[in-house]
């Protein structure tokens, strides 16, 4: 590379950069800030309008589906916008994949719980518009309903892409952003299930509701209820995190751009660095970019056999493993 500084349209720390080269990663950043701004906005409703409790028998912290049903309008349009591009983020992620623009599949498995992924997120993302549609004050049952299947389908969602991208890891070693990527995944599901294992539980302890039921005292029932409503609104603020996980997927998808490729060595040609317009120069930062998928599988795969006997010469051409 030449010693002069690349401007900030072509540096890939910039999202400028991305925003020519690579905007996909835009996908998953509108679907997490408008998922995070909506929450903020809607908690700063209840605040604002004094904390009420929109229905006689509610617990002192509302659930969000009690907000969302109170600002309905815009319960709607945040869910609508917020599944439009989580949707085209697992899109993206596909068809990047498939164009060689990320680490690739190698395996069956991994296209597997991509698409179910996909499909889960379909599933996920219809949940939660029709909970928005149709509300808890006059829908109740269709609403708690479609929130199950809306969690449930995320969660399923989240797990196979999480899959995926370990087994990518294990393919792919010498990506050190696969690892990094698939252990906050983890950890974000897992915080997640563990948070909505808590929030069925108490929610089942009194159905949500501040009045004596099965038992327990009003004061019980309250302070259960609240707890469920806490740990709801605390799975949306984690669900936003894990759509950043999807940004950090999709953000090396601007570095293997063409048009990059070839700005780049246009770039490098008017600093010094050589009169070759085809981007080989530009290609050199990430060489696997001149090789055809065959010739970088044989290649990996010849450098993790080396040194073992137990594999011939007639082997190491495999390009698949499943």
């Amino acid at each position: 590379m030449s010693h002069h500084r690349l401007p900030h349209w072509l540096n890939q720390r910039t999202l400028t950069s991305h925003f020519l080269f690579g905007p996909y990663v835009f996908f998953p950043l509108l679907a997490a800030f408008t998922w995070l701004g909506g929450l903020l906005a809607l908690l700063g409703l209840w605040v604002h309008d004094g904390k009420p409790r929109y229905e006689s028998d509610e617990a002192s912290v509302v659930f969000i589906s009690d907000t969302g049903a109170a600002h309905k309008t815009l319960f709607i349009c945040i869910c609508c916008v917020t599944s439009a591009f989580y949707i085209s983020s697992l899109f993206a992620e596909r068809w990047l994949r498939h164009e060689d623009r990320l680490p690739t599949d190698l395996r069956t498995r991994e296209k597997v719980f991509d698409w179910l992924a996909i499909v889960f997120c379909i599933f996920g993302s219809a949940g939660l518009i029709l909970l928005s549609v149709f509300d808890a004050f006059n829908h109740g049952r269709i609403h708690w309903s479609m929130t199950l299947v809306f969690i449930v389908c995320i969660a399923l969602s989240a797990i196979f892409q999480t899959g995926e991208v370990w087994s990518l890891h294990k393919d792919h070693p010498d990506r050190k952003s696969l690892l990094r990527n698939s252990v906050y995944k983890m950890a974000v599901v897992l915080l997640a299930v563990v948070c909505a294992i808590a929030f069925g539980v108490t929610y089942a302890y009194c159905h949500g509701k501040s009045t004596p039921i099965k038992g327990h005292t009003s004061q019980q029932c309250n302070r259960v209820s609240s707890a469920s409503a806490a740990l709801e609104w605390a799975i949306a603020f984690i669900l936003f995190f894990y759509f950043l996980t999807l940004a950090a997927d999709l953000w090396p998808a601007g570095k293997s751009s063409p048009r990059y490729m070839r700005r780049l060595a246009r770039w490098q040609e008017s600093h010094g660095e050589g009169h070759d317009f085809t981007g080989r120069r530009a290609f050199g930062i990430h060489p696997e970019r001149w090789q055809s998928r065959a010739q970088r599988w044989i290649k990996e795969m010849t450098a993790r056999n080396q040194g073992s006997k137990a594999e011939t010469a007639s082997e190491v051409p495999m390009m698949r493993q499943v």
